[in-house]
């Protein structure tokens, strides 16, 4: 299965906020949206990733200013990034290496969507029932219980 199929299969809007936004601003549209991490896009192009744990790692360190800050303050700009004919499978061991949840997905340099990581293992588990079902199919046809 191909990261590609994922993609097919989500609503295709890219939730994203600008590196200016405010900390306090980005927590309010990820609570909004119910989602763990936005994208940092600037002129339309990917410039990181916010998530809970850049918020939770900076504010350990200094909760006084947290809210004083823009979200390119705390973003993480060192990103893994996979293509939509990348397979499932790579995407998910990745993720699984790098403790990464969230993969942006690049078509050269357009952003076209994002995995996270309970799409990668739903797909995988979607791919392994169908295999399941179709060694059962030849199993029993082949031995004649069909």
């Amino acid at each position: 299965m191909l990261v590609k199929d994922i993609l097919e299969k989500k609503d295709r809007k890219i939730l994203s906020v600008e590196p200016s936004t405010t900390v306090w601003e980005a927590i309010r549209f990820m609570t909004k949206y119910d989602i763990g991490s936005v994208i940092v896009l600037k002129e339309g192009k990917l410039a990181g990733i916010f998530t809970e744990r850049d918020l939770l790692h900076f504010a350990s360190t200094d909760r006084e200013a947290v809210f004083d800050k823009t979200v390119a303050d705390l973003m993480s700009t060192t990103l893994t990034t996979m293509q939509p004919n990348d397979q499932v499978d790579e995407v998910l061991s990745i993720m699984l290496k790098k403790r990464i949840r969230h993969m942006p997905i690049l078509d050269g340099n357009r952003l076209v969507g994002i995995v996270s990581i309970g799409d990668a293992v739903k797909a995988k588990i979607a791919k392994t029932e169908e295999e399941n079902k179709n060694l059962k199919n030849y199993i029993y046809s082949e031995s004649g219980f069909i």
